[in-house]
């Protein structure tokens, strides 16, 4: 079964964190991402922390 995929606003939503602090942790390596075309997905599980 393949994980599920959300974008950053999604992902933002239902971790209650603005998109900003999503961005960050993308950045940082927190949490897993892969960019699909122009779109950045973040992988869910994929929290490294």
């Amino acid at each position: 079964m393949n994980p599920p995929f959300y974008t950053q606003a999604a992902f933002a939503a239902l971790a209650g964190v603005p998109v900003e602090q999503v961005a960050y942790w993308i950045r940082t390596g927190a949490v897993d991402s892969v960019k699909l075309g122009k779109t950045r997905m973040v992988l869910f599980p994929g929290v490294n922390q």
